[in-house]
């Protein structure tokens, strides 16, 4: 049986990819600008700051085997960057007022908060889930299918989790740095983690439905407005990065690692019970 090429489906799997990866949401520290697992809430979070240059990777290279491919890609995927997506990003920033660019990033995030919501159940988080799908419902009602949050006034900020970090309280490794096209900095288990969220994604499973092929095109849109809304966030911060590493590939590389670590600590201090923390504070003591 012969598979169809599909010139559409590959891009909308590679804007997903570069959403996902390369430029997450509402980055404004240079480790959040790097692709990570996203947590973001209506607070800001202490997060490890990024090595400079004159300080050696914290990382030290020891799980990077495909260095050579990696290096390859990540030079292809820095050029891509900076001769397409930038300056697109630099012009929506320049002609777009900046509450309909919030208001775009609040509709993004919407759409994406079924899958959050599958996320910290699946991470055994109810009151984040909780929060997630009463956000959502008001959200995609009272907020005119999120363009407006009306939620994070009410006391119910926005907590952000994928696959990657599922598998991350599920005790899975890392694995080995990766570095993909078009897609940037990830590993074996971020890699698993996008297709997770892909796939049990609602609109995507809706739109992929071989009954509604017509309306398939709503993810070009989706993803592309992911692409430039998210690039826009981070062009100091990237711009920044660039300007103070001697070498971008290990600086990215080292803060990939850190904020995968940062990450898995951060689960398993809110996975421990309170018991568990004041006996542990009670032992150190």
């Amino acid at each position: 049986m012969l598979v169809k090429f599909s010139p559409n489906r590959l891009f909308i799997a590679v804007s997903f990819f570069m959403v996902v990866y390369v430029f997450p949401l509402k980055a404004d520290t240079v480790s959040e600008a790097l692709p990570m697992s996203q947590s973001h809430s209506g607070q800001k979070e202490a997060s490890p700051s990024a090595p400079s240059a004159e300080e050696p990777s914290m990382d030290e290279g020891s799980n990077d085997p495909l260095e050579p491919l990696n290096r390859l890609i990540f030079g292809i995927n820095d050029v891509l960057d900076l001769i397409i997506l930038r300056p697109v990003a630099e012009i929506y920033r320049a002609i777009v007022p900046d509450p309909v660019r919030n208001g775009v990033t609040n509709v993004l995030d919407n759409l994406f908060a079924p899958v959050v919501f599958l996320n910290h159940v699946l991470q055994g988080q109810p009151e984040h889930a909780t929060a997630t799908l009463f956000r959502f419902l008001m959200n995609s009602t009272f907020g005119m299918a999120g363009l407006v949050d009306v939620t994070s006034d009410m006391g119910y900020p926005r907590y952000d989790t994928d696959f990657n970090q599922t598998l991350t309280a599920w005790g899975v490794d890392t694995g080995p740095y990766l570095v993909l096209p078009l897609i940037g900095p990830s590993s074996f288990r971020g890699a698993t983690g996008f297709v997770g969220d892909y796939f049990a994604d609602p609109l995507n499973m809706y739109l992929n439905n071989r009954h509604h092929r017509k309306y398939h095109y709503w993810l070009t849109v989706r993803y592309g407005f992911d692409m430039v809304s998210h690039r826009e966030k981070v062009i100091e911060t990237i711009d920044n990065l660039r300007n103070g590493s001697l070498d971008m590939y290990v600086t990215m590389r080292s803060i990939y690692f850190q904020r995968q670590a940062y990450m898995a600590e951060k689960l398993k201090s809110e996975n421990t019970p309170e018991v568990s923390k004041e006996e542990d504070k009670a032992n150190t003591s």
